[in-house]
């Protein structure tokens, strides 16, 4: 490598360590926002999330029997032999395994979402029956209430 192009690889290094480190500040920025707004979606249905062992990363492959993601973004592993570990996807050493686990992420709270508003349309239906019937009701009562 020539003097110069030693110069332009320092620069080339210098550059790409500065971008390393505001993607990085931005990446903990974006994880940290990915979990407020999933407390945010699943505190109304008070649950974790079970994430089949088969969308972890292949280290894990047939080693893992269950796994939850609770709402404070902490994954916890049930291995086959019974042990029990825990992983927080918030820190930067995990930030992967919340990539490999987000499509599964989005499918179940896609299932919950779809299914809660299945449940509420058929509440607001049956409600917008009973309250039309009733107010029916009520008109009649009205309706023959002695005139002064």
């Amino acid at each position: 490598m020539t003097e110069e192009q030693t110069i332009e690889a320092l620069k080339e290094i210098q550059e790409n360590a500065g971008q390393i480190s505001e993607l990085s500040s931005e990446e903990e920025t974006l994880v940290g926002e990915f979990f407020n707004s999933l407390v945010k979606i699943l505190k109304p249905f008070g649950k974790t999330l079970e994430i089949p062992a088969a969308s972890l990363p292949d280290g894990y492959s047939g080693r893992i029997s269950k796994a939850y993601l609770y709402l404070t973004g902490q994954l916890v592993l049930v291995f086959t032999n019974g042990e029990v570990e825990i992983l927080n996807l918030v820190e930067k050493e995990n930030h992967q395994i919340l990539i490999d686990i987000t499509g599964e992420i989005m499918a179940k709270l896609k299932i919950m979402i779809t299914s809660s508003k299945s449940k509420t349309e058929k509440r607001v239906k049956f409600l917008m029956q009973m309250t039309k019937g009733l107010q029916k009701v009520a008109d009649v009562f009205v309706e023959d209430t002695p005139k002064k």
